[in-house]
């Protein structure tokens, strides 16, 4: 006996689950929420790492404020690489859309006849 594949069932708005699923997240917004803890977790574990350093060395301070440092170091250099990445592909994107129009003025540009009016 065969079995009956079950109905989908559509939401709606939505024409397609399929293509909903594939356009419900990328990989682009996926790292977009990851941003945050990229800040956050160099700047905290850098001096919380660097206090058990000192308090099992007796240093003080010392460590504590350099593993700060490299924290600060890191996060920042993490936003800026993301913010340049991003800034690449807004380019990228803004010459493809720019070509695409060159291409389509092109394209209607030869399409266009020119009218000759000769007098009989």
């Amino acid at each position: 006996m065969e079995e009956k594949e079950a109905p989908r069932i559509i939401l709606p708005g939505q024409a397609d689950p399929e293509t909903r699923r594939k356009r419900l997240f990328s990989s682009r917004d996926l790292r977009a929420t990851t941003i945050g803890w990229e800040i956050a977790l160099p700047i905290v574990m850098g001096p919380l790492i660097g206090f058990f350093i000192d308090r099992s060395k007796g240093t003080g301070v010392r460590w504590t404020l350099i593993l700060l440092g490299v924290g600060l170091f890191a996060s920042v250099t993490s936003i800026v690489r993301y913010v340049s990445h991003e800034m690449h592909i807004m380019r990228r994107d803004e010459e493809a859309k720019r070509k695409e129009a060159e291409e389509k003025l092109k394209e209607e540009e030869r399409r266009v006849v020119p009218r000759r009016y000769f007098d009989p």
